[in-house]
Formats: structure tokens, C-alpha cells, sequence
């Protein structure tokens, strides 16, 4: 039975069984509490909108694109795991706060603060995996993608 979510902006989005159950895990719940446009609100009220919502726009986008190239399924079922992971390692303040989570992170001292979200959903995607909410097929491709 397919499970589904009432997006503002696109209506009903159906979700499978393995997307309804990672929308519940903590990583991607945290996303409710990080604004998609950082402090933006603060000067334009109306720019309150979430990482969590602007994932679930992001899985419908990426169902319709894989419709419409005609992506054979476990393909699109891929592509729309990726678009509901793209995410998961932004911080409070969004893209405001990369230069805090580089410098809090040995590892990353030397790296510039683009692509430190992206370093740590990397990591979130493994930390899913070892929970058992993806396969290490899904695990591999999402992260290749």
C-alpha cells in the first residue's frame, strides 16, 4: 500500500513504503527545523519554508523527471531516495553555518565550506545504512548520485 504526503505547493505526493519510513527517521525530521532560505525570513516573513518541505518537493520533482525520461523503475526509485537525502547533512542556518561545521570537524580544517553538507549527508546515508533503513544497493547508488 502506498503511503502519501499533502504538500502546499504540489498537492498529494505518494510515497513507497521505503520513502514513508525514512520521511519518519530522525536525520530527515531534523529538517523541519532548518529553514531552506537560512535567516531570509527575517526580511521577507513569507520565506518561512523548510529543508523538510523543500525535500518533499525535491522527491516529487525527481519522480516526474524519472516519468518523463521513462527511467525504468528501480531507477527511479533511486533517483528519488537521492532527492530525499540530498540534504540531510545541512546545519542550522543552512549554507550560513558550512564555516562552523568545517572548522568544529578535524577532518575537514582544510577543506573550503562548499560541499561540507554534502560531506556529512555522505555520512548520514552511511549511518542509515548501518541502521538498516537502506540496502547497500540503495546506499551506493544514492551516494553516486
Amino acid at each position: 500500500m502506498a503511503e502519501f504526503v499533502r504538500d502546499p505547493v504540489h498537492g498529494v505526493i505518494p510515497l513507497d513504503h521505503d520513502e514513508f519510513n525514512l520521511l519518519d527517521h530522525w536525520a530527515v525530521q531534523r529538517l523541519r527545523r532548518i529553514k531552506q532560505l537560512s535567516m531570509t525570513y527575517l526580511v521577507y516573513p513569507g520565506a518561512v519554508h523548510t529543508r523538510f518541505e523543500h525535500t518533499l518537493g525535491a522527491i516529487h520533482l525527481a519522480g516526474v523527471m524519472a516519468d518523463t525520461l521513462g527511467l525504468p523503475a528501480h531507477q527511479r526509485e533511486v533517483v528519488r531516495l537521492a532527492a530525499l537525502c540530498h540534504d540531510l547533512g545541512h546545519g542550522p542556518f543552512s549554507h550560513a553555518s558550512e564555516a562552523a561545521l568545517r572548522d568544529l570537524n578535524p577532518l575537514q580544517a582544510s577543506a573550503t565550506t562548499s560541499g561540507i553538507h554534502e560531506q556529512i549527508s555522505l555520512d548520514v546515508i552511511d549511518m542509515l545504512l548501518n541502521e538498516g533503513k537502506l540496502t547497500d544497493l540503495q546506499r551506493n547508488e544514492v551516494r553516486d548520485l
